[in-house]
């Protein structure tokens, strides 16, 4: 699938209205880029791993296929505009635009909707272990190694 079939295939239609309300319609000002773009602009900087709103404004600009995939016609937008765009869209704005992305994978059958918890509770481990590995105290169970450092000498 290309990029464009992916941002194609999201039916953002239900939150036109919502990230439309986000910006001004009357009165002075240039008018908006368009904030169905800007999102889209944004999903694309998690799927391909953009590391920056600089590097993503970058992506944009360069290449002409990427920007009108998410909706971008003549001109591309500036870093900066992505940053007041998560800032004007903020926390209970994602959430809102994730749950109705999430129901549309689940409408899918792309995800299974199961939850699954992880615990990152940190440990403390003892091990007094000799250089060797071989003697010291620990769980004799334990699979406990250490790892040596190779020195690879280039000739």
């Amino acid at each position: 699938m290309s990029i464009k079939q992916v941002l194609d295939s999201l039916n953002l239609g239900c939150i036109r209205g919502f990230l439309k309300s986000l910006y001004h319609t009357v009165g002075r000002g240039r008018k908006p880029y368009p904030p169905v773009s800007m999102l889209k602009a944004q999903l694309l900087k998690y799927l391909l791993r953009v590391p920056s709103d600089r590097r993503l404004a970058l992506l944009l600009k360069r290449n002409k296929r990427v920007a009108r995939a998410c909706g971008f016609r003549r001109k591309t937008t500036s870093h900066g505009l992505f940053t007041q765009f998560r800032h004007r869209l903020g926390k209970s704005g994602y959430e809102k635009v994730f749950s109705v992305l999430l129901k549309q994978l689940l409408k899918c059958g792309v995800v299974k909707g199961e939850v699954v918890a992880v615990d990152g509770t940190a440990v403390k481990a003892y091990s007094q272990r000799s250089l060797d590995n071989k003697t010291g105290k620990s769980d004799c169970e334990a699979r406990v190694g250490r790892a040596r450092r190779r020195v690879h000498s280039r000739l």
